[in-house]
């Protein structure tokens, strides 16, 4: 018997890819004034405050056992600092764009992961041809011509962005690690205590990267904003969204957040940057958009609903 996912995650899958879209931005103007480190640890830091504010105005409850604070420190590390510094440190080196680009490696990561860590998310026949479709939608989008010079750049730029692709396999193992292992956990309770112990991890990093370099407390205002940003929409409440739909519909339709992502880069840019929007880029969005109805098209197994 195949389940449709719910409707209502293919719109929070659309606002997800929208809010992370922006991220990359974000973490360029927040560069501008802060390290890796601190871009990093400071949204994990503001996201932790805001969840457990949350939490606790919710008067929610979590048990905590030996296991479930395991996996949830190994989550907030794999999938939360590990990632944002990883990207961090790369968009000093390539342009915000680029590092969101790269991010589209994710469904191949989580397809093949999937197939060997999963018990529902097995490879077939329309899950190989959506992911081929959206890809070439990305290249629609980016033009192909861009990745002429992708092995003749520096080696920093070499490096960079293969630790943005080494950042979407952390993003991607730990929606698999949520899914599996902490299917008796709400997706509230997951965020905001894979976040806290994120940030927490994260600490005596940010402390000691203020030491070796001398931090003077002169920030501009928009880097301070931009930080601020990051902590709460594409952390904090982005977050919320990811691990909801990663248990409600599977992490290998959560991964297709990563076509999404570039088609919100080139309309971020059209509407904040007055950027035009070419005849590829119409094309790549359509392709994408396709490559995502079909792979969570009835044609595909699905994981049933969880209650949570």
């Amino acid at each position: 018997m195949t389940i449709k996912y719910p409707v209502n995650n293919f719109i929070l899958l659309i606002i997800l890819s929208a809010i992370w879209g922006s991220a990359f931005f974000a973490i360029k103007v927040g560069l501008n004034d802060f390290t890796p480190i601190g871009v990093a640890s400071l949204r994990l830091i503001i996201a932790s405050i805001f969840l457990l504010f949350l939490f606790y105005i919710q008067k929610k409850q979590i048990t905590f056992t030996k296991d479930l604070f395991y996996l949830l420190v190994i989550i907030g590390i794999i999938g939360n600092f590990i990632p944002f510094f990883l990207i961090s440190w790369a968009e000093q080196f390539i342009p915000s764009s680029t590092a969101g680009m790269l991010m589209a490696i994710g469904p191949i990561i989580t397809l093949v992961m999937s197939h060997f860590l999963t018990k529902n998310e097995k490879f077939s026949l329309m899950k190989i041809v959506s992911i081929f479709i959206g890809l070439v939608g990305v290249f629609f989008i980016f033009n192909i011509n861009s990745f002429d010079n992708l092995f003749s750049n520096t080696s920093l730029e070499i490096y960079a962005k293969l630790l943005v692709i080494l950042a979407a396999f952390g993003y991607m193992l730990s929606n698999i690690i949520a899914y599996e292992k902490l299917s008796n956990i709400d997706s509230f309770s997951i965020t905001t205590f894979a976040t806290t112990f994120g940030a927490v991890f994260s600490i005596p990093f940010f402390i000691y990267d203020i030491n070796m370099n001398n931090f003077v407390f002169d920030i501009n205002y928009k880097s301070f904003y931009a930080i601020i940003y990051l902590g709460i929409f594409p952390t904090a409440i982005a977050f919320q969204f990811r691990y909801y739909i990663t248990k409600t519909s599977g992490p290998v339709f959560l991964s297709y957040v990563a076509y999404l992502i570039p088609v919100f880069a080139v309309i971020w840019g059209y509407i904040l940057l007055s950027e035009k929007i070419g005849l590829n880029s119409f094309i790549g969005i359509f392709l994408i958009l396709l490559g995502v109805y079909l792979g969570q098209n009835k044609l595909v197994t699905k994981i049933p609903n969880k209650n949570i």
